[in-house]
C-alpha cells in the first residue's frame, strides 16, 4: 500500500438520509449511479476486513452467474476509481480482495453515529451520556442510503433505524428526567417522525407539553393522533390516550389563579443535587400508574429537602391533570386519629356512597352529619367487623374511579398509629389500584417501636416500598443552590464559608442567602458580616431547626454549646460557639 498523507485532503462520507461526498471542500458529483453507491457503501461498512471479489460480485448481482457477476465487479471498480478523487489514498484493490482503507483521510457519518453511542454507554456522568445522545440523534439524518434497495443492505439499515429509535427515546428520558422539558419536546417530535403511528409518544408528547402548562398544544397533540390514526389505520386513539386526553381537558376548564412575576430570573431554587431521588420518586409513580400500590418514603434531616421534593412531584402531577390531595402531620397535635386522611377525604368532593359508608366517614369528616342530616351518627367502635367496615369506607372515598392518585403524606414521625394501620390496609384494600403515597419523615425520630417502622417492613416485603434517603448537597451543589436564590455567581471564599458552616443543608443556605448573605466580592460587606459569613442574627427558620434539635439533647449536652449564642462571627469555625448544620445531625438511631 503507498504511504498516507496526513496532511492531504479530507473525504466526509454521508450515507444517513442521503448519499453524499464532499472531498476538500467541494462536492463530488461523479459517483451518481445507485450501483456505485451501493458499492462504496458495502466497503466502507465493511472497511474492517478485506472483502473477497467473488464474495463482493455476488452480494451485488445474487441473481448473475459468478462469471457475470465478477465482469460486472471488475467494470464498476473501473468507475468508483475514476470517479472518486484519489481513489488510491482510499482504495486497497487487488487480484482477490477489495478494501476501504482505515487509515484514509475521511470521516464517515454511519461511524461518528456509532462512536456516539458508544460514548454514551461509556459515560460516567449523565452531562456527557446527554451531549453523546444528542450528538448521534443529530447525527442520524434518515435511513442508510435509502435510495438503495439491494438485500444486503436492509438488515444494516434497519439495525441503525432501531438503534436511532432506541437512543431518542433514551436521550428523551435523560431530558425528562432532568427536567429540561422542552428540549425533550423537540425530541419526541422527532420521535413521530420516526414512529407516527405510535400512540405512546403522542401521549408523552401531551404529557410533557402539560408540564410547561401548554394544555392547549397538549389538547392538539391528541386531535393530531387521532387523525393519523384514523387516516391510516381507521381506528381511534385506545383508552390510555383518551384518558389523558380527558383529564387534560377537564384539568383546562378548571380557571388558574395568576401567578405573580418573579421579582428575580429565578424565583425559587431548583431540585439541586436531588436528580436522583427524582428519578426514584417518578419510577415510583410509573409503578403505581400501572395499577400496582406503591409507597415511597422521603427521609433525611430536617432542612433537607424532603418536603420540597415531593411537593415538586405534586406540582408535576398536577400540571398533567391527575389527581393529587396533600396532608400533614403535626407535633403539637399529638395523637389526632385519622387527621391526614380527613385532610385527604376534604381536598375533593366525596363520591356517590351509600347512606351507611356516608356514616362511616363522618368519623373523621364530623361535617357530613350537618350536610346530611338523614346520615345516622356512627356508633363506636368496638367489634373488630365494625372497624372494617369504617375502613373499606375510608377506601372507597379515596379510591375512585381508575385514574391515577397521588397522595402526600408530610412528617410521618407525627403521624397516629391508626392512621398508619388504614394506609397499609389502602395499600392491600385493591391490588391493581393506580395509587402513589409518598411520605417524608426524619429519620432519626423514628425508632424501632414506631409504627411506620412495621408498616416500611411489610410494604418491603410485599414490593410496594420504595425508600429515597436525601443527604446533605456537595460544596458544588451548594454553590449552585446559592447562585440560584442569589440569582449571580457567589464568590469562591464565601462559599468555602458557607458550605463549612451549613455543611450542604439546604434549608440553611437557602436561608442564610435570603437573610442578606453576602455572595459578591464587596469587602464592606464581608467585613460587616464577619469572618464567619453567617447573618447575624440567624434566619429565623434556622434558629427553629435548631430549637428543635437542641429539645432533643441531653440536659448533659445541652449545656455544651453556647446557646443562644450571644454573638456569631467571633470565630473562623462555628462549630463550637454557634449552633448551625451540625446540630441538625445527631446520631441515626438503628431502624
Amino acid at each position: 500500500m503507498p504511504e498516507i498523507d496526513q496532511h492531504a485532503p479530507r473525504l466526509h462520507i454521508t450515507l444517513l438520509g442521503d448519499f453524499r461526498l464532499i472531498y476538500d471542500g467541494e462536492p463530488v458529483t461523479d459517483v451518481d449511479t445507485p450501483r456505485l453507491q451501493s458499492l462504496l457503501a458495502y466497503l466502507l461498512l465493511h472497511r474492517s476486513a478485506p472483502q473477497v471479489r467473488r464474495h463482493v460480485a455476488f452480494v451485488l448481482w445474487p441473481d448473475s452467474t459468478e462469471a457475470q457477476a465478477l465482469t460486472n465487479l471488475r467494470n464498476l471498480l473501473y468507475h468508483l476509481r475514476h470517479a472518486l478523487p484519489d481513489a488510491d489514498r482510499f482504495l486497497h484493490i487487488d487480484r482477490q480482495t477489495l478494501q476501504w482503507r482505515t487509515d484514509a483521510p475521511f470521516t464517515l457519518d454511519v461511524a461518528d453515529f456509532e462512536s456516539a453511542l458508544m460514548r454514551q454507554e461509556q459515560a460516567t456522568n449523565r452531562g456527557i451520556a446527554r451531549e453523546a445522545l444528542e450528538k448521534a440523534v443529530g447525527l442520524y439524518q434518515g435511513d442508510l442510503l435509502p435510495s438503495c434497495y439491494d438485500d444486503w443492505i436492509m438488515p444494516e439499515r434497519e439495525g441503525l433505524r432501531q438503534a436511532f429509535g432506541e437512543n431518542l427515546q433514551r436521550l428523551v428520558r435523560l431530558l425528562e428526567n432532568q427536567r429540561d422539558y422542552r428540549a425533550a419536546i423537540s425530541y419526541v417530535r422527532r420521535l413521530l417522525r420516526y414512529e407516527p403511528l405510535r400512540e405512546a409518544t403522542y401521549r408523552r408528547l401531551m404529557r410533557l407539553h402539560a408540564l410547561i402548562n401548554e394544555r392547549g398544544e397538549a389538547l392538539r397533540v391528541y386531535h393530531a393522533c387521532s387523525t393519523v390514526l384514523q387516516r391510516e389505520l381507521g381506528v381511534e386513539p385506545g383508552p390510555a390516550t383518551r384518558e389523558m386526553y380527558e383529564r387534560l381537558l377537564k384539568a383546562d376548564q378548571q380557571p388558574t389563579p395568576p401567578t405573580p412575576r418573579p421579582k428575580r430570573a429565578v424565583a425559587f431554587p431548583g431540585l439541586v443535587g436531588r436528580r436522583t431521588a427524582w428519578t426514584q420518586l417518578r419510577e415510583a409513580w410509573r409503578t403505581a400508574s400501572a395499577g400496582r400500590p406503591h409507597f415511597a418514603l422521603v427521609s433525611g434531616e430536617a432542612g433537607i429537602g424532603k418536603t420540597r421534593l415531593a411537593e415538586e412531584l405534586v406540582r408535576w402531577a398536577n400540571k398533567q391533570g391527575f389527581t393529587t390531595a396533600t396532608a400533614r402531620c403535626y407535633q403539637a397535635e399529638g395523637e389526632l386519629a385519622y387527621a391526614p386522611v380527613a385532610a385527604w377525604l376534604r381536598a375533593r368532593p366525596l363520591p356517590p356512597l351509600e347512606p351507611a359508608r356516608r356514616s362511616e366517614i363522618a368519623r373523621v369528616l364530623p361535617e357530613l352529619l350537618a350536610e346530611h342530616l338523614e346520615l345516622s351518627p356512627p356508633g363506636p367502635l368496638t367489634e373488630a367487623w365494625q372497624r372494617q367496615r369504617f375502613f373499606e369506607a375510608l377506601a372507597r372515598a379515596i379510591l375512585r374511579g381508575n385514574q391515577p392518585l397521588l397522595l402526600m403524606i408530610d412528617e410521618l414521625q407525627w403521624c397516629d398509629r391508626r392512621t398508619f394501620e388504614w394506609l397499609h390496609y389502602l395499600l392491600r384494600f385493591d391490588p391493581q389500584a393506580r395509587l402513589l403515597i409518598v411520605g417524608t419523615y426524619r429519620l432519626e425520630e423514628v425508632e424501632n417501636a414506631h409504627p411506620l417502622t412495621s408498616l416500611s417492613q411489610a410494604l418491603s416485603r410485599d414490593g410496594q416500598l420504595t425508600e429515597i434517603r436525601l443527604g446533605p448537597l456537595s460544596k458544588t451543589e451548594t454553590a449552585t443552590l446559592a447562585a440560584n436564590v442569589a440569582d449571580r455567581e457567589p464568590d469562591p471564599e464565601l462559599i468555602d464559608c458557607l458550605y463549612r458552616e451549613t455543611e450542604g443543608n439546604p434549608l440553611f443556605v437557602v436561608e442564610m442567602v435570603r437573610a442578606g448573605l453576602p455572595l459578591g466580592n464587596d469587602e464592606t460587606e464581608t467585613e460587616t458580616w464577619g469572618i464567619a459569613c453567617l447573618p447575624r442574627p440567624l434566619p429565623p427558620r434556622v434558629r427553629a431547626a435548631i430549637s428543635v434539635r437542641m429539645a432533643q439533647l441531653s440536659s448533659h449536652a445541652h449545656r455544651l454549646p453556647s446557646w443562644p449564642p450571644r454573638s456569631v462571627g467571633s470565630s473562623p469555625s462555628m462549630s463550637w460557639h454557634t449552633p448551625t448544620a451540625r446540630t441538625l445531625r445527631p446520631v441515626t438511631k438503628t431502624r
